[in-house]
């Protein structure tokens, strides 16, 4: 997913508010919005504006995996903005490139430069607070730095303004308790992460956080309950119309009853998961080919 999607739902979030100068209806970003982005790049360098022209230049690289360029871009932008959100948004979508490119504590840096500055404005700047705590979180937990990573992602939780925000933040919480083999913890967290994500109807990070729990139900030594949310979750996949999802469940309900000895059962819902697999091409879920 992950990045890409996130910087746009930031995107969105942002820039509904008046305290934002950039300009998003730019040819720049009509054409990123159609998966033009190299001609993007060129529609960029013709915008007027200097912090449009280099953020927008700066996004454009980034989607065409140009890191490196995205960088000096996003910098650019940064000393071109006019006003203290805009240069924030270029310090965050900065510090997301620097990671990118693997430089993952320059990008911790400049994350912490970035939350400083949102705490000058006090309440003003809460949102962008909450995403520089997110990203300082992601951080530390792509490191194994899970201590840091939940200190920065329950931060994050209590300035949260949503659902959206505040599943976010449970679903990297649950994440980094599991990282810890703190179960229990992980458990707690991916149900309220998995709720909140079926309150704001998006079923498949809901899907996605069954699928976790059901992991730290078996690692917990307890099987059973694994099971019952895996078939609860075909169950849902079924009623969703989501065949990927009823695939997942099957196979990844194989592999409790193999747990437990079952190697009928466990055949049987691996052929079964297999073939509506192999019927959608989803080739992530099918065994890799010897």
């Amino acid at each position: 997913m992950k990045i890409e999607i996130t910087l746009s739902f930031i995107f969105i979030l942002l820039f509904t508010s008046s305290i934002y100068g950039y300009n998003k209806e730019n040819s720049c970003e009509k054409l990123m919005q159609n998966g033009n982005n190299l001609e993007a790049v060129d529609a960029a360098k013709k915008i007027k504006n200097q912090y449009d022209k280099h953020f927008c230049l700066g996004k454009a690289y980034y989607r065409s995996n140009m890191h490196e360029l995205a960088i000096k871009a996003f910098n650019d932008s940064e000393e071109g903005a006019e006003l203290p959100a805009d240069q924030m948004f270029s310090i965050l979508y900065k510090g997301i490139a620097e990671r990118d490119s693997g430089s993952i504590n320059i990008s911790s840096k400049t994350f912490t430069r970035g939350l400083e500055t949102a705490k000058l404005g006090n309440s003003k700047y809460l949102q962008m607070e909450r995403r520089f705590l997110y990203q300082l979180g992601q951080n530390a937990l792509s490191t194994n730095e899970y201590d840091e990573s939940i200190d920065f992602f329950s931060k994050s939780i209590v300035i949260s303004v949503n659902d959206d925000e505040r599943a976010e933040g449970f679903d990297r919480l649950s994440l980094a308790y599991y990282g810890k083999k703190k179960l229990d913890k992980a458990i707690e967290y991916a149900l309220k992460a998995s709720n909140m994500y079926l309150r704001t109807g998006d079923l498949n990070n809901y899907a996605d956080k069954q699928l976790n729990m059901a992991t730290y139900h078996l690692e917990n030594n307890a099987p059973d309950r694994s099971l019952r949310l895996l078939e609860k979750l075909e169950q849902f996949a079924k009623d969703n119309g989501s065949q990927y999802y009823e695939a997942k469940a099957l196979l990844e309900q194989s592999l409790v009853f193999k747990s437990k000895g079952d190697e009928q059962n466990a055949i049987a819902r691996f052929n079964i998961g297999f073939d509506i697999a192999k019927s959608i091409g989803a080739k992530d879920l099918l065994p890799p080919k010897k």
